[in-house]
């Protein structure tokens, strides 16, 4: 019996290692397989960092362009302003001297019309009541 019991005892040993082989050998290939994803992941995330990079870089230039049209609109308003006002001060100065010389006008305008409105209507009128 004891020989029998040391071939089963063998046999148990050998059935032991060969599980043991076999787990390793299914170990590695799964680590193989673990390593391969994550090379594959470390590269998906290089390539999105590489355009997250891409994307920051071209939003701080549509930033700058940004801020330089507004700089630019800002300043065209202030020109635009400045003249405006300019053209009002101007106006208005001319407004002021202008106003008696505007009042003389009128009342020689009114003058100068009165009497050469009344031939012409005298005419027109018997002209158009006919």
């Amino acid at each position: 019996m004891s020989e029998s019991f040391e071939q089963s005892i063998v046999s148990l040993l050998e059935e032991h290692v060969e599980l043991a082989i076999s787990t390793v050998q299914q170990l590695r290939a799964d680590k193989l397989e673990l390593e391969a994803e994550v090379a594959r992941l470390n590269s998906v995330v290089l390539q999105r960092d590489t355009k997250i990079q891409e994307l920051e870089t071209h939003n701080s230039e549509l930033e700058e362009e940004l801020d330089l049209e507004r700089l630019s609109t800002s300043q065209e308003r202030s020109e635009v302003k400045e003249r405006l006002e300019g053209l009002m001060n101007v106006l208005s100065a001319s407004n002021e001297i202008e106003a008696p010389d505007i009042g003389d006008e009128i009342a020689f305008t009114t003058q100068d019309d009165a009497p050469d409105e009344a031939s012409p209507s005298s005419g027109t009128d018997s002209g158009h009541s006919e």
